[in-house]
């Protein structure tokens, strides 16, 4: 892999005045309500909130899943909000990295074959795919797991399968939803040290959308949404180490109207 770590300077991810409604009229909801928020390179970004909070929709609106109703999103300086349909599809599998609660691996598919498929579905070759997979693979611990299928794996291997092919297109931005929502604690540690581990030795960006503190105590800053509005967040320099109480505390602080956010 390319240590991504040499461009660590400058904003992996920048949203300005990101807002997101749905419906019209009376029956308006507003998701997001002006949202800023940058994310440095080789930076490791947490997002937390209540139920209802819009934190999956600023996700899916950060890496054009959704798109805004305003605002302005950009991935490396590319602006993602004005891509059509087709560009979007290409700019997400070549420069996102994305890891789901629910692991999202083909079920007929070997893990090396699932971890290589964004390569291959970028045309490339066949060996230099499984090569860069089997990679990837090694990183994440699970170099003897390469030929085995979802089923004969765990779900914390099932989670760094989908890590590794989160990292094996070497992504501007790793979305990372929920990703230990499906594990046990221990598991879910391992998980979280693996994402960790991404930026500090490959210079990889990370945000994730998470309602654990512990977890969210791994990152290097987190961001708290309420009623589509980012209210605060510990920056940099206050969370790595931080007790994961700091931040469960800051999180019942935290008050939601009744408005009905959908996430």
């Amino acid at each position: 892999m390319v240590n991504m770590a040499s461009e660590q300077h400058g904003a992996a991810l920048a949203l300005r005045g990101v807002t997101r409604r749905y419906g019209r009229r009376q029956g308006t909801v507003h998701a997001l309500r002006g949202v800023d928020a940058e994310l440095p390179r080789g930076s490791f970004t947490a997002v937390m909130g209540p139920s209802g909070s819009g934190k999956s929709t600023l996700l899916q609106c950060a890496v054009g899943l959704d798109r805004p109703t305003a605002g302005s999103v950009r991935i490396a300086g590319t602006e993602l909000t004005r891509m059509g349909r087709r560009a979007l599809t290409r700019l997400r599998r070549e420069r996102i990295g994305f890891v789901f609660q629910s692991f999202n691996l083909l079920p007929a598919l070997t893990a090396q074959q699932n971890v290589a498929l964004p390569l291959r579905l970028a045309g490339g070759a066949a060996r230099g795919s499984r090569d860069a997979a089997g990679a990837a693979l090694a990183r994440v611990g699970l170099a003897d797991r390469a030929h085995r299928r979802p089923a004969e794996l765990s779900g914390g291997q099932q989670q760094r399968v989908a890590l590794a092919r989160a990292l094996v297109t070497e992504p501007e931005v790793i979305c990372a939803d929920e990703p230990t929502g499906a594990l046990d604690p221990t598991t879910a540690e391992e998980v979280l040290a693996l994402l960790r581990q991404s930026v500090d030795e490959l210079g990889a960006t990370v945000l994730m959308v998470t309602h654990d503190p512990a977890a969210a105590a791994h990152a290097d800053r987190v961001l708290f949404l309420a009623d589509g509005l980012l209210v605060d967040e510990f920056p940099a320099g206050h969370v790595r180490g931080t007790a994961a109480a700091h931040i469960a505390g800051r999180m019942r602080t935290l008050t939601r109207p009744g408005t009905g956010v959908v996430v």
